[in-house]
């Protein structure tokens, strides 16, 4: 029988391992599926999981016959496919070799750059474009982090994101790197479209999730709207794409 501590170190592995799922682009299906199968690989009973892309909430029997419940807040949901490898593996890896609870949350701080510039190249830009591309891609991916640990909305952060990538593409205009805007700022806007979520919305909807399904259509409405706000504000801000 696992004392209560070792309880407590288990529920906190399984809802950390579905937020991290969640937050880094998986479905609900699959996020279920990944909690069913650790749940039963330590034996757990009475298992009952609420998911949103909001939040995840667990609760199960433990096997000293306590009950053992937590909640967490999703923040924000960002695609990370190499993230989401990682904690795939980690999950198949308990589910077929349960591991001492001390050992699990050491095991999911593994899971803890996007290279944006042959998306350039194929669009047609120049290796100097490609250049700007990843010095740009380089910029957000430092702002992005800052931001998500302010804790700000999705929304908010990609309006400020799009809006900074944009000034900065015009900045390297105005020394001479790239001869305009166009290719750099296509690159970086495929690199923050949520284009994943959409797909997982369509899914959620086709397997009967319509709520979630719902939700996420307006969350990727929401957030492509936002990318477009950005870059209007910092275009007019520059005086225009003719001023450059």
């Amino acid at each position: 029988m696992n004392t209560r501590l070792e309880m407590e170190q288990i529920l906190n592995y399984l809802t950390k391992l579905a937020h991290a799922l969640l937050s880094n682009g998986s479905t609900l299906e699959h996020v279920e599926y990944a909690i069913e199968k650790n749940a039963h690989a330590y034996q757990l009973t009475e298992l009952s999981t609420v998911m949103t892309h909001q939040y995840v909430s667990i609760c199960f029997r433990g096997t000293d016959g306590n009950t053992y419940m937590k909640q967490l807040d999703i923040s924000t949901i960002s695609i990370n496919l190499e993230k989401l490898r990682i904690l795939n593996n980690i999950m198949h890896q308990v589910s077929n070799h349960p591991i001492p609870a001390e050992q699990l949350q050491n095991i999911l701080d593994q899971a803890q750059k996007l290279a944006i510039t042959c998306v350039c190249f194929i669009l047609g830009g120049k290796p100097t474009d490609m250049i700007a591309t990843a010095l740009v891609s380089f910029c957000l991916y430092w702002i992005n982090l800052g931001l998500s640990k302010l804790r700000t909305d999705k929304i908010i952060n990609n309006i400020i994101s799009m809006f900074l990538g944009t000034i900065l593409s015009f900045l390297l205009v105005r020394v001479g790197l790239i001869a305009d805007t166009q290719w750099t700022l296509i690159s970086i806007s495929l690199l923050m479209i949520p284009g994943i979520p959409l797909v997982n919305a369509f899914r959620n909807l086709i397997c009967g999730h319509e709520f979630n399904g719902i939700l996420q259509l307006l969350n990727v409405f929401l957030e492509s709207a936002s990318l477009a706000a950005g870059m209007y504000f910092a275009v007019i801000l520059m005086g225009g794409t003719g001023a450059w």
